[in-house]
């Protein structure tokens, strides 16, 4: 095609059709930069298209990490929700002995922990084109990572700072350690310490605060917009099927 191109310019030249030549030359130009333009087009649709399937590849990841993520939220709901009814009569004080079969010396003694399954959000975070979708999904998980995750650490601490008080300072320690302590599991002054101490009251008070006021709250959030979000992932990825 090159020499077909080269031989009309070379026969154009010699029978002296300048302006002929130049209107040809005009024209091969036009060609070429269509034929550049033409090419670009191409590469940018197989840029393009490989982006979109890596971004499918990504939302299948990630509609199976929020599936595994919302299972663990579900499971520390209900974890909280359990105990709230006991956490409300220490609240309200009133405590009874009956409560000791209902938890009432466990209260600070565990707290629900999330691991949240983070391998397709970051890799959302590192497209460089990020539509509406991948910015809602971002978005959740930055809350749930800084903000929801935070406050679990601190609930953490205020139960580990209480475990350490109890082994500091009590002889029973070792006996709450080891038992379900209930109405008739423990000695008095294990006892007496859950049902009386008003420094365990204010602890409770305070951990009830930061679970129930903040925490159950974003839990409940977390699992209606992931919920929500696994539904618009569904839709995009059932019609590529």
């Amino acid at each position: 095609m090159i020499k077909f191109f080269r031989k009309i310019r070379q026969n154009l030249l010699m029978e002296n059709k300048t302006s002929k030549y130049f209107k040809y030359a005009i024209g091969e130009i036009i060609l070429v930069v269509i034929g550049i333009l033409i090419a670009l087009s191409i590469n940018n649709w197989n840029e393009n298209r490989k982006e979109e399937n890596r971004l499918l590849n990504i939302y299948s990841l990630i509609y199976i990490d929020m599936k595994n993520d919302k299972k663990q939220l579900i499971k520390n709901l209900e974890f909280n929700n359990e105990r709230q009814p006991v956490f409300k009569k220490v609240l309200h004080d009133s405590i009874t002995p009956e409560l000791l079969d209902q938890g009432l010396s466990r209260l600070l003694g565990n707290n629900s922990r999330t691991i949240l399954n983070k391998t397709g959000v970051n890799q959302l975070r590192e497209l460089q084109n990020k539509d509406s979708l991948t910015i809602k999904i971002i978005n959740i998980y930055n809350i749930m990572e800084n903000t929801m995750l935070n406050i679990e650490n601190r609930i953490s601490n205020e139960v580990r700072d209480h475990s350490d008080y109890m082994r500091d300072h009590y002889d029973w320690y070792p006996e709450w350690i080891n038992n379900t302590i209930m109405q008739d599991v423990g000695s008095y002054e294990l006892h007496n310490y859950f049902l009386n101490d008003k420094f365990y009251r204010n602890r409770v008070i305070s951990v009830y605060q930061q679970t129930y006021n903040n925490y159950v709250p974003l839990i409940i959030y977390s699992i209606e917009t992931l919920t929500n979000l696994q539904k618009e992932l569904g839709t995009i990825l059932n019609k590529t099927k």
